[in-house]
């Protein structure tokens, strides 16, 4: 365990299994950093054919987890081969996971406050882990205010015993605008405190006030005359938008529109085809897209035809469309 001091020594045994003396023996133990393998003793000096000795190795990691090293030996001049052993340690303590361990809000309005998200931190090593404190720090990147602890279950002082979680909650609120950046911190017992987890956002500016939309300005005809008909009169119903202060008319080839109101009538038509058109305009002068309506009035003769062959009917049909 970390901080708890050595284990006790290992002994390991040189023997020289030749058939000449040994002048010096040198020892040496390798690790990486925070390993904590280490010479604890070493009696060899000259060995004779035959002739033993003894080394020992202390483990006094000073983090958790699994450690390497190697006891290596070797004699002076090179009449013995080196020796090696692999040496495999494991610190146990506490250690911290937190997921995730970063995460980005949503953009905001200024003034806004996001829902709260989650982060879980887990002791996943192998003793009981105590945390210290949790806090939003203002020395990383200067943003920490605009973020906010809102709850969870982890709290200063609690004790997480192995393979058990606490949660935390974090909203963001912003006040300032653009890319926001903070650091929520997680201190404890495990070596490595804190832990830092990263949170940004984005503050969003309010929208310049504006003209408000340009709502066009419509009229629709909800009811006419048949598209072909006898009738040397037409009748029509229009409907407008609530956009519209005003309607105007046209029939067939005049040249200008005329300022009109439904329902709006027309008699004594010819016979042939016609075209109505009506258009809206706003308080404002701005006209809306025209409305078109197209039919057909037909010879009176026509009618009696009704009842003969077909091909008297077509003749009557091509004479009212012209």
């Amino acid at each position: 365990m970390p901080g708890t001091g050595p284990t006790p020594p290992k002994a390991f045994t040189l023997t020289n299994t030749g058939d000449v003396e040994l002048s010096a023996i040198f020892v040496s133990v390798g690790s990486g950093d925070g390993a904590g393998f280490g010479l604890a003793g070493n009696t060899c000096g000259k060995l004779g054919p035959g002739d033993s000795c003894e080394i020992s190795v202390d483990f006094e990691p000073s983090s958790p987890g699994t450690k390497e090293g190697q006891l290596q030996v070797a004699s002076q001049g090179g009449l013995a081969p080196p020796a090696s052993v692999e040496l495999r340690g494991y610190g146990a303590g506490p250690e911290v996971s937190v997921a995730p361990s970063s995460h980005a809000f949503f953009g905001l309005p200024l003034g806004g406050i996001s829902a709260p998200h989650t982060f879980s931190v887990t002791n996943t090593g192998s003793l009981d882990l105590t945390i210290s404190w949790l806090a939003m720090v203002l020395y990383i990147h200067g943003d920490e205010d605009q973020f906010e602890l809102s709850g969870g279950t982890c709290a200063s002082g609690l004790v997480l015993p192995p393979g058990h979680a606490c949660t935390i909650e974090a909203r963001f609120a912003p006040t300032r605008y653009g890319s926001l950046m903070g650091d929520l911190l997680i201190a404890s017992d495990a070596p490595g405190s804190p832990y830092v987890v990263t949170l940004s956002g984005f503050g969003i500016r309010p929208a310049e006030p504006g003209p408000p939309p340009f709502l066009e300005p419509r009229v629709s005809i909800i009811r006419g005359p048949a598209k072909g008909t006898n009738s040397r009169r037409a009748v029509f119903w229009l409907r407008t938008s609530a956009a519209a202060a005003a309607i105007v008319c046209k029939l067939d080839s005049q040249q200008w529109f005329r300022r009109c109101e439904s329902p709006i009538s027309y008699r004594n038509l010819r016979p042939g085809r016609h075209r109505f058109l009506v258009r809206a305009f706003d308080a404002q002068g701005r006209w809306g897209p025209p409305t078109v309506f197209r039919w057909r009035v037909l010879e009176r003769a026509c009618a009696a035809l009704r009842a003969r062959p077909i091909h008297a009917a077509a003749s009557c049909h091509r004479s009212g469309s012209q």
